[in-house]
């Protein structure tokens, strides 16, 4: 058994899952309230906008990387 190579889909989905690992890791330590709202007073907890924004990117690789068109053996 020998592992086929990475392809640049591969390279370029698994780096877009490295990038919202580093960008949540560089939240939680810059604000780490916003990755951990509060429940007391009960209400709807603000949005923050790099943590959302770091889980769009890992959503950039399905837009990006083309399907793989060959139907499988």
């Amino acid at each position: 058994y020998r592992p086929a190579p990475w392809g640049v889909r591969a390279w370029l989905v698994a780096g877009a899952g490295a990038a919202v690992a580093a960008l949540l890791a560089l939240a939680s330590v810059r604000d780490p309230g916003a990755l951990h709202p509060g429940v007391v007073p009960l209400a709807a907890p603000a949005l923050p906008l790099w943590p959302a924004a770091a889980i769009l990117l890992g959503l950039l690789p399905v837009l990006v990387v083309p399907q793989d068109r060959k139907e499988p053996s």
